[in-house]
């Protein structure tokens, strides 16, 4: 009996990230077994029935097919006959080892990965793996490498590449980029080989492993985010600016929202769309693919907060802000809210170097376990962190926030939380 091969997209299949992976389906001898590919789909590319309708990728799978079916057409008919399914299978890929390499172009494969992560909305995830690429293809003065190019001693050419780069007009080099990029690289590389490689079915496509030898750097401490208490009320008393919209005036106000409010993220204030009036409902966008739960948080607005919720609200309801309408994107909000604060920051009465958006979120924490004395269980369920022991056990529990309510009601009344008026 002929072995046949057919491209198949099963429902089940379906990632995290919303890509199917197209599988060869071998049919020998009434049995069948799959074979993973090198081509991703998403739904638009797929009919209702899950076949594929994009042309390109239908093209690139006819030319897969046919290359198993050359493959299989060199085993004697007399042989084929007695032989199981898997032994098919363990033909063409002792075929493909003396005949040919598996090819994969690694940063091409890296930037479809930017691009998952940018559809699902992970934009920050997205943009560190671009970073990443960005400053391998200036190492490498091409926009091309091959996935068997990625060995210890071009990790550690590149590492050296990127100590000594000097900075770029108008950038500033952070001390945390060797271990950033190649933190992202091995990230980009284990991925690859998650999505090439099938050891169940004795597939392994990608075989070095070159991340068992090289090490990536240790990133530097982080430095200090938080501020005092008197910093934080000195802010509270910064007064508005020169015109209603004045980029002080919002930075002022946002950084206190944020803080009011458990140390919100600015994409989730930007995209917030549940309020019932005493509380904010809404899934943490940085790490809602990676918690069953999708990191579903809800935080009480109170009373001393709530003349800063009052002062953004969308009047059209489409969104729980009108951000939305004053920006054209989070990433500009967060940008305009930067400058501001660093014109904050440089008051004689607030004094404090670099202030960032991201510090309100890192004072809450710190004055919540420094000076409030609230657990830090608490004060990890009030951030909506990944706890990965606790993946399980959290689909279990049923959702109460009053422990976090609480704690946040205390930190307000240490720092006599005040809206500015």
């Amino acid at each position: 009996m002929a072995t046949t091969f057919k491209a198949v997209v099963y429902a089940h299949h379906r990632k995290s990230d919303g890509t199917y992976n197209v599988k060869i389906r071998v049919t020998h001898n009434r049995q069948k077994r799959h074979i993973p590919t090198n081509i991703f789909v998403t739904a638009k590319d797929l009919t209702r029935g899950l076949k594929v309708k994009d042309a390109a990728i239908a093209d690139q799978l006819k030319k897969e097919v046919e290359r198993y079916q050359r493959i299989a057409a060199t085993i004697p008919q007399v042989r084929a006959e007695v032989m199981t399914i898997d032994e098919v299978l363990e033909y063409i890929n002792s075929y493909e080892k003396q005949h040919g390499a598996f090819r994969l172009d690694f940063i091409q494969f890296g930037e479809q990965v930017v691009q998952e992560m940018l559809d699902c909305g992970r934009v920050g995830t997205g943009r560190y793996y671009r970073s990443a690429l960005v400053a391998l293809k200036r190492f490498l003065k091409r926009d091309h490498l091959d996935i068997s190019e990625v060995t210890v001693k071009l990790l550690e050419e590149f590492c050296t590449f990127i100590k000594n780069e000097p900075a770029r007009p108008h950038r500033v080099k952070g001390e945390r980029a060797p271990s950033s990029y190649l933190g992202a690289v091995r990230i980009l590389h284990n991925k690859a080989k998650e999505r090439y490689n099938d050891e169940d079915a004795g597939i392994i496509r990608i075989p070095l492993s070159p991340f068992k030898r090289f090490k990536v750097p240790k990133p530097p401490i982080t430095r200090k985010r938080s501020i005092t208490v008197e910093q934080l009320q000195a802010i509270m008393q910064v007064k508005d600016g020169h015109t209603v919209d004045s980029r002080i005036t919002t930075a002022r106000d946002l950084f206190l929202l944020s803080f009011g409010l458990i140390g919100m993220n600015n994409v989730d204030l930007y995209n917030a769309v549940d309020y019932d009036g005493e509380r904010i409902t809404y899934k943490r966008t940085k790490t809602r693919s990676r918690r069953a739960d999708e990191a579903l948080i809800s935080i009480k607005v109170e009373p001393c907060v709530r003349p800063l919720v009052e002062k953004y609200l969308d009047p059209t309801g489409e969104r729980v802000f009108n951000f939305h309408r004053r920006y054209a994107s989070y990433q500009t909000m967060c940008t305009n809210i930067n400058r501001g604060l660093k014109l904050i920051g440089a008051m004689e009465s607030v004094k404090i170097s670099d202030l960032e958006f991201y510090a309100a979120r890192h004072t809450w924490a710190t004055l919540a376990r420094n000076k409030a004395n609230i657990d830090k269980a608490t004060i990890h369920e009030a951030l909506n962190h990944v706890d990965e022991q606790m993946r399980i056990t959290d689909i279990y529990i049923d959702k109460d926030y009053s422990q976090q309510d609480e704690a946040n009601r205390r930190v307000l009344e240490l720092v006599n939380f005040t809206a500015p008026q």
